[in-house]
């Protein structure tokens, strides 16, 4: 697994009882063995791909596990359905116990998020609490769950439009094409509103930063490219949609106390602040914070330690299991 080479991971399709087909990049330690070996699943954020855990996978298959990374819905080569009510959190830990099932998955495993994947990972912990062995997340913190179905208006107004207004320019009617068509789908210009300014021509845009090579990026521009922009900017449509299954199901948003969780928090990184995180801890009582110094793409800027980290953490929890 060279993470400078997408073609040396193993990526595989499959149809899940849906008939929504998923990609995802499955790799297994030399010694694995079928319900023994321990079952690590990888979810990511936006705008992003399984790749972006490219400098993780390699090592935690060294360490014995089997590391499974889909191409979250709306992505790559996995399915694009129009429906923004499919991309709520739990509708997709929905999706990520389906693609468990279908390859056979069947005891506890650890759940590792970044970024949007923040919300299905805890989603998928507190719908499938007896298949989750240890969750950890990068960034994010677990948020409450919806008290009413809620607009992105609403929303905005709620969080402040200095602090989500870039909400608006992504669910607007003419978002996607401008994203498209200027190619700005890297990484770097997400955030707190910058790419709106560089569409609309208030801002030049930054050149490419160090956290990947020009190899690397193209291969990120590519593949967003190639499936567009539009579904992915689905994870912001499903807002007024998620309170709709959350109400049928009636789940009890606390984590057991006996669910190992870990924060992996940048220091920089505004949604995952100290006080934002020890806001959650109501939600995950049982809840480890490591901070770092790092912002929000933290794989990337500080991948060896986040690496190192996580690692360590789950090994332990393994052991104590």
């Amino acid at each position: 697994m060279d993470p400078l080479n997408p073609e040396s991971f193993n990526l595989q399709k499959i149809k899940l009882p849906t008939g929504r087909t998923y990609e995802y990049c499955d790799q297994t330690p030399t010694d694995y063995k079928h319900d023994e070996t321990p079952v690590l699943l990888l979810i990511h954020g936006f705008p992003e791909l399984w790749y972006d855990w490219r400098y993780q996978i390699g090592p935690w298959v060294r360490r014995g596990w089997r590391v499974i990374v889909p191409s979250m819905l709306g992505y790559a080569g996995t399915d694009k359905p129009d429906d923004p009510a499919l991309y709520t959190p739990l509708a997709l830990a929905g999706e990520m116990a389906d693609l468990l099932d279908a390859l056979d998955v069947k005891k506890p495993i650890v759940v590792i998020a970044h970024d949007w994947g923040a919300p299905t990972a805890f989603s998928f912990a507190t719908r499938y609490t007896e298949r989750t062995k240890a969750l950890v997340s990068v960034s994010i913190p677990n948020q409450p769950p919806m008290p009413m179905s809620i607009t992105t208006d609403q929303l905005v107004a709620f969080g402040g439009a200095d602090w989500l207004g870039y909400w608006y320019f992504l669910c607007s009617e003419g978002g996607p094409a401008k994203i498209q068509s200027n190619k700005t789908v890297s990484p770097e210009l997400w955030g707190d509103g910058t790419i709106e300014k560089i569409m609309d021509g208030n801002l030049e845009a930054p050149g490419p930063s160090d956290l990947m090579t020009a190899k690397e990026r193209q291969f990120h521009i590519d593949t967003l490219e190639a499936g567009g922009i539009d579904k992915p900017l689905n994870y912001y449509r499903q807002t007024p949609h998620a309170f709709a299954i959350q109400d049928r199901l009636k789940l009890n948003p606390v984590l057991p106390t006996t669910l190992p969780v870990l924060l992996v928090a940048p220091d920089h990184e505004p949604f995952g602040s100290p006080d934002r995180a020890e806001k959650s801890r109501g939600l995950v009582p049982s809840m480890e914070v490591v901070r770092i110094d790092s912002a929000h793409f933290a794989l990337l800027e500080k991948r060896d330690e986040v690496t190192q980290i996580i690692g360590d953490w789950v090994e332990k929890k393994l052991k104590e299991a």
